[in-house]
């Protein structure tokens, strides 16, 4: 289909050029242009007579339903351009389908002969441009209202039917050194801050991204005198907190003053042809005597809305206030979070974090997605943060038995909200690590088991190796010797030292008697048997001597 286009654009194209001393006498147009404004479409083009021909202009169209498929095989002529004599003609009745390309071309024309064609392709939506809007004005408790009508208002056919325009505002005062002002404005709005009995220029146009725009004529309007009646409100203001929404003023009365709030949402503000009919009464904030007021439902989250104030005493009104404009969820301030719990171990902390407004039963989690910053210290080291997009946030790597102190901020991405941080909270971390009372008492046990048991084997060893044989205090001496010298006697010994009396056998025996009992009583009272064997020789000793004397 390109190779079929571009032989039709060659043949619309060919036409022989014919000389006249030395001169082409039929050139094809030049600089042609198209220019769009609104729904008229109007084509332009220059041409050089060089040799003074009476010539007149004849264009043709062709639809093109996209770029590589040509809508229709041949071109039509455009009845409001045929045999023109000017450098221009209108194409709006021929081209209503205003989002497709055509291409046009331009010839001129003589009795006899005619130049090439020019070509140009458009789509006349893309080359539109914003028509001028027309402006009227109006005075109200001595301040100017502007009326604005929308560039298409009295055409039939409409190129920005489906579109809603931004009007902007131009305004000096007319002065030899004016100051000039841009602003946004809507149709119905009003202005408060003209100076009184001054005239101002102004002109406005109508914005559309992507598309030029054409200014108004310029209007000039005198302000009225400045008003006299009961003040209009000052320094209107919401304060927004966690989705909660008061709106404030100065209060600059004295005695039965009463005051009425009123609303305007931001789609009527664009879309309607005079704001002035569009305010609504704002709920719960009709004859109110305080100077702020709770702003409820419809108001809005997602929305954004225009406020004023009007003050009324008695049958007087007070001029509106200055127009606020309030979008809740830019305009809306995060209260801190708060902390509900934190677990502590040796060495971390869990952090459970209740979102902004959840203590109150409306949490901005809903609204706003959060990530949390937490700012831990201790008394002897610097801050450090933990963030995380979650409610509970474990902080790890910390020193058991150690005391930390946090606060908490939320922070949304989006908007670039962050909130004033929680209030401080200390805890200690847990201790080290520690046995249970049980465990403690088995080792305690198993340890001093193991003692008594080292102790009982190194008493016997000691005993077998390194026995100590001391006797009883109570028997240092026997018969005037020292028991530390060998106390019982070699049986020689004894043999010699033994005397028989055959007459007084009683006595030896009591004798004899007395000493046994002796030695059995050291032998029990000692409690060392290490001279058992002495002993039991003694006790053969006297078991001689016993028979020797009987």
């Amino acid at each position: 289909m390109k190779v079929a286009r571009a032989l039709l654009v060659a043949a619309a194209a060919l036409g022989a050029a014919r000389p006249c001393t030395g001169l082409i006498c039929m050139p094809e147009p030049q600089n042609v242009t198209i220019e769009v404004v609104n729904t008229n479409i109007t084509l332009k083009w220059n041409w050089n007579n060089p040799c003074g021909l009476n010539v007149t202009f004849s264009a043709e169209k062709q639809g093109i339903l996209d770029d590589e498929e040509i809508l229709n095989e041949s071109w039509s002529v455009i009845s409001g351009c045929q045999n023109v004599t000017t450098t221009e003609c209108d194409l709006s009745s021929a081209m209503l389908i205003y989002d497709q390309d055509y291409n046009v071309s331009i010839r001129a024309y003589t009795t006899t002969d005619h130049s090439p064609a020019a070509l140009l392709t458009f789509c006349p939506l893309v080359n539109a441009q914003v028509g001028p809007p027309g402006v009227k004005f109006e005075f109200i408790y001595g301040d100017v209202k502007i009326i604005i009508i929308s560039p298409e208002a009295n055409q039939p056919r409409k190129m920005w039917e489906t579109e809603t325009f931004t009007y902007k505002l131009t305004i000096w005062k007319n002065s030899s050194q004016p100051q000039v002002k841009n602003q946004e404005v809507f149709s119905g709005q009003l202005f408060h801050d003209l100076e009184p009995e001054t005239t101002y220029c102004l002109k406005v146009k109508a914005h559309l991204n992507y598309h030029i725009s054409l200014y108004s004529r310029v209007y000039s309007v005198k302000t009225p005198k400045a008003w006299v009646g009961l003040p209009r409100p000052e320094n209107v203001y919401v304060r927004a907190l966690n989705l909660k929404y008061v709106l404030h003023w100065d209060n600059l009365y004295h005695g039965n003053v009463s005051f009425l709030v009123q609303y305007l949402t931001g789609y009527k503000a664009r879309a309607s042809p005079d704001i002035s009919k569009e305010w609504q009464s704002a709920k719960g904030c009709k004859n109110i005597s305080t100077t702020h007021c709770n702003l409820l439902p419809p108001i809005d989250f997602d929305g954004i809305y225009y406020l004023r104030v009007q003050a009324v005493h008695s049958h007087n009104k007070s001029p509106w206030s200055k127009m606020l404009r309030f979008e809740p969820k830019e305009d809306n301030e995060i209260g801190p979070p708060s902390i509900i719990k934190i677990s502590p171990s040796e060495d971390s902390l869990t952090v459970f974090i209740a979102s902004p407004g959840e203590s109150e039963n409306n949490s901005l989690s809903k609204k706003y997605d959060f990530t949390y910053h937490v700012c831990y210290w201790t008394d002897s080291s610097h801050s450090q943060e933990k963030i995380d997009d979650k409610p509970a946030i474990i902080i790890s790597g910390l020193t058991a038995s150690t005391s930390y102190c946090l606060k908490v901020q939320a922070h949304n991405l989006i908007y670039n909200k962050s909130s004033a941080f929680s209030n401080v909270t200390c805890i200690e971390t847990a201790n080290g690590k520690s046995f249970p009372t049980f465990v403690v008492f088995l080792i305690a046990l198993a340890v001093v088991s193991v003692a008594s048991l080292i102790y009982y084997i190194w008493r016997k060893i000691k005993y077998a190796f390194f026995p100590k044989c001391n006797p009883p205090m109570i028997i240092q001496s026997i018969e005037g010797k020292d028991v530390n010298s060998p106390y019982l006697l070699t049986s020689e010994e004894l043999t010699e030292n033994c005397v028989i009396v055959d007459s007084i056998p009683d006595e030896v025996n009591l004798v004899d008697s007395k000493a046994h009992k002796e030695l059995e009583q050291i032998s029990q009272d000692s409690g060392n048997y290490c001279n058992d064997d002495d002993i039991s020789g003694n006790r053969e000793s006297y078991k001689t001597l016993e028979q020797k004397a009987v």
